[in-house]
């Protein structure tokens, strides 16, 4: 937050996304587009797991820059986020035939050097800045393997993938950060290093700083906005393709719209950070993994509704049927694992768990049903767990 004084009187001038940062965020429209378009043509184990080691990749790229963002504010550098868009650009690029090695080690170093790119901007000067809520800003060890899968076998590289991520997701989770441990650390350093070149040189200066959670928040909101448009585009593009157009495909696809449009209501407006009911502030890291795992469940979701709407005159593909339940389902357990933590009084907490319970269940339904539903029954039902969802309301705002 920014503060204006009128003589003894501070006052807090609420921050918003600037043009920089919304221009940025043109690249995530980009990426969540390629990344979705994995599942379009068959949600298969194999690129289901593909594309979640994708999709973790690129988030945690957006991630890092929005991060530094959020925190330095108005000194953000216009260079640092368009450095950003074009690796990040060339990311979104290799996804499609990313099993080719070619198109694998182009996103894989693309992802190794915007880490690296992204800790060297929070050098100052001599000055550096210490994030307590994101202390892999200060820490490159899950890109590691992802580095080596460009010179491992090619079989290996999907399980170094899968563990670079696990490495950040732990250490979002556990590292201690702070100006005495990163001191620490920095003396330890230097004195393994003692005699050689650079050991005389003073330590940086050490600022913590942390970041302004309303802020991050909204932009929180803008990504998941943004995957929430990808639902309607695949919507629109899938309707545009058919041949015929009925009361089926009519159904369909306004059932595809209006869940859209319940969600974006129930994650963007009811809450923080894409999750409904949730307060800004409280556990910045906890719940940055679970935008992760929210935003990646409804890219899924938004692919299936693009799927759903081609199969608007029949019955709707088991695997298909199965994606839509699990992302929708996904989405509201990560709810759930959000926000519970911050609710207060039992009555909160029951209130909430008597819509969100059941909602996970209404949106498992249609995939363990012994019948084939049509799509638009299918979208129905989900819409109908979305709604569920919406009903609760504890007065909390974000």
């Amino acid at each position: 937050m920014d503060a204006e004084e009128d003589g003894s009187t501070a006052v807090a001038v609420e921050r918003h996304a600037g043009w920089n940062e919304l221009f940025f965020d043109l690249i995530a429209v980009a990426g969540v587009g390629q990344l979705a378009h994995l599942l379009h043509a068959g949600p298969g184990w194999g690129a289901l797991g593909l594309y979640v080691l994708l999709f973790g990749a690129f988030w945690l790229s957006w991630a890092c820059f929005t991060v530094y963002g959020d925190v330095v504010a108005e000194r953000t550098s216009s260079l640092a986020l368009f450095v950003a868009m074009a690796g990040m650009a060339v990311m979104a690029a290799a996804v499609e035939g990313v099993d080719a090695d070619a198109r694998a080690n182009a996103f894989a170093l693309a992802y190794v050097l915007l880490r690296w790119y992204a800790g060297q901007l929070w050098r100052q000067g001599r000055s550096l800045l210490v994030v307590p809520d994101w202390p892999i800003a200060q820490y490159g060890a899950g890109a590691v393997p992802w580095l080596v899968s460009t010179v491992a076998p090619s079989e290996w590289r999907y399980w170094l993938w899968a563990a670079g991520l696990l490495v950040d997701a732990l250490l979002l989770l556990a590292a201690r950060e702070d100006r005495e441990r990163v001191r620490a650390r920095w003396e330890g350093r230097r004195a393994r290093h003692r005699g050689g070149p650079g050991a005389d040189r003073p330590l940086p200066e050490l600022h913590e700083a942390g970041v302004d959670a309303a802020h991050l928040g909204e932009r929180l909101g803008l990504f998941m906005v943004i995957v929430l448009g990808e639902g309607v585009i695949q919507v629109i593009r899938a309707a545009s393709d058919q041949e015929h157009w009925d009361a089926r495909l009519a159904w369909t696809g306004l059932a595809a719209m209006t869940l859209l449009a319940s969600l974006s209501v129930l994650s963007v407006r009811r809450g923080a950070a894409a999750f409904p009911q949730l307060v800004a502030g409280g556990r910045p890291r906890w719940v940055m993994l679970c935008h992760a795992a929210g935003s990646a469940a409804l890219a899924a979701l938004a692919a299936g509704l693009g799927r759903a709407v081609e199969h608007a005159h029949g019955p709707l593909p088991d695997d298909t049927r199965r994606l839509l339940c699990a992302a929708l389902a996904c989405y509201f357990a990560v709810t759930l694992a959000a926000v519970l933590p911050t609710l207060e009084g039992r009555e909160q907490v029951r209130g909430f768990l008597a819509h969100t319970v059941p909602a996970v269940l209404l949106a498992l339904l249609p995939a363990v049903l012994p019948v084939s539903l049509a799509a638009g029954a299918v979208v129905s039902l989900l819409l109908v767990a979305t709604l569920w969802a919406r009903g609760y309301r504890s007065g909390r705002t974000g």
